[in-house]
C-alpha cells in the first residue's frame, strides 16, 4: 500500500493552484484587448451604416431668387434633411414667398434654413432699404396690368377707386388688388357670398372666419396651377399703419385668405369711393385687442365684436397668362387658366 505523504500532496495542490492562477492571468489579458476590437468593429459597422443611409437620402435643389438692391439667385443641390446655408443680402427682409416648399430666414444673419428638406423649393426672398419700399406704392385707376416700366421689385396696389380692376377667373368675378413683387397678382371676390362671425377667441388660426374661406376656396379650386401662395398679415394688430405691409410683425403662407387691416387702409387712403365696399361690411384678418377685430363698413376701417356676423371676401394669389379683356366691368381681364 501506497503511504500517504501530506506535505508532497500539499505541494501539488500548490502547483495545481499556481497553474490556474496563472491561466486566469494570461485570460484576463485578453479581455481589453477583446473590448477594443469589438468597440473598433461597432464603430466601423455604425460608419458603414451611416454610409449607407447618405447614399439612400434623395438629393433636392435649392433655389432662392433674392429681390431688392442687388438681384442675386442662390442655387444648390442638397441632401434630405436639416438644412443651413448663408447668402448674400443687401437689406432688411420683406417678405418670403415660395412656389414649392418652405424657407426660414434670418436677416440679421443671412441664413437661410429648413428643418428638414424632402422636396424641391424654390422661394423668393424680398428685401427693402430706405430706397426701396416694396408694399407701398398705389396703382392709378388707368394703369395698364402690362405696363413694361413696373419694376419687378416693387408691389402695387390698385386704389379704391379703381375701375380697372375686374378680372375673371374660374368664371368667377374678382378685383385685382395689388400687382406683387414677382408679377403675380393678388385678387379679392367682386360678389359676396359668403358670411361669418370671427369666432370665439382672437386668434385666425382655427377661427370660423378661416374655416368659411378655407371651405369656399375648396369647393371652388382643385388643383389649378395657376393658383399659388400669398403672404398674408394675420396677427393681432392694434396700431395698423403701412409699414406692416412689409409682414415683420408675421404672416403666413396660404392658398385662400382675407385683407389684412393695413392692406384696407393703403387700398383706400385719400379715396372717397372704393371697390372694397359692401352693404353690410366684410371682415378683415386681423383681430384688435381681445375681444375685438377688424372690418371694412361704410367706406372705412372699423372696429367689431369678434362674435359679429359680417360678410367675407376670399383673396387669392394667381400667377397667370391675361389672354384678353381691358379690365372694366363690361370687360374684365381673362386668364389662360389651362
Amino acid at each position: 500500500m501506497k503511504r500517504f505523504d501530506p506535505d508532497k500532496e500539499l505541494a501539488k495542490i500548490q502547483n495545481r493552484s499556481q497553474v490556474g492562477f496563472n491561466a486566469s492571468k494570461i485570460n484576463n489579458m485578453y479581455v481589453p484587448i477583446l473590448v477594443i476590437c469589438c468597440s473598433l468593429l461597432a464603430f466601423v459597422g455604425i460608419t458603414f451604416s451611416a454610409n449607407l443611409v447618405e447614399d439612400d437620402r434623395e438629393n433636392f435643389n435649392v433655389k432662392v431668387s433674392i429681390v431688392g438692391n442687388n438681384d442675386y439667385v442662390y442655387e444648390k443641390t442638397v441632401k434630405e434633411g436639416a438644412f443651413s446655408d448663408t447668402v448674400e443680402t443687401n437689406g432688411s427682409m420683406g417678405i418670403i414667398y415660395c412656389n414649392s416648399g418652405n424657407l426660414n430666414f434670418d436677416p440679421l444673419t443671412s441664413t437661410i434654413s429648413i428643418p428638414y428638406l424632402n422636396q424641391d423649393t424654390n422661394c423668393v426672398i424680398s428685401l427693402t432699404d430706405d430706397t426701396n419700399n416694396l408694399e407701398v406704392d398705389r396703382l392709378e385707376s388707368t394703369i395698364e396690368i402690362g405696363d413694361d416700366s413696373l419694376p419687378t421689385n416693387t408691389t402695387y396696389y390698385y386704389k379704391g377707386d379703381a375701375i380697372n380692376n375686374y378680372i375673371k377667373v374660374n368664371d368667377m368675378m374678382f378685383r385685382i388688388v395689388r400687382i406683387n413683387y414677382d408679377g403675380s397678382l393678388r385678387l379679392i371676390l367682386n360678389d359676396v357670398v359668403l358670411s361669418s362671425s370671427y369666432g370665439t377667441n382672437n386668434e385666425y388660426e382655427g377661427s370660423n372666419l378661416q374655416k368659411v374661406l378655407n371651405a369656399w376656396f375648396n369647393d371652388n379650386f382643385n388643383d389649378e396651377s395657376y393658383l399659388v401662395d400669398g403672404a398674408y398679415s394675420y396677427l393681432n394688430d392694434v396700431d395698423y399703419n403701412t409699414e406692416n405691409l412689409l409682414y415683420l410683425d408675421g404672416y403666413m403662407m396660404a392658398k385662400v385668405g382675407t385683407l389684412g387691416v393695413s392692406e384696407a387702409y393703403l387700398i383706400n387712403q385719400d379715396v372717397t369711393s372704393s371697390y372694397l365696399n359692401t352693404v353690410s361690411g366684410f371682415l378683415l384678418m386681423n383681430p384688435n385687442g381681445i375681444d375685438n377685430v377688424w372690418a371694412f363698413k361704410n367706406n372705412k376701417i372699423v372696429s367689431v365684436s369678434k362674435n359679429d356676423v359680417l360678410s367675407v371676401r376670399p383673396v387669392i394669389n394667381i400667377k397667370a397668362d391675361i389672354i384678353s379683356g381691358s379690365g372694366t366691368n363690361i370687360d374684365p381681364y381673362v386668364i389662360r387658366e389651362d
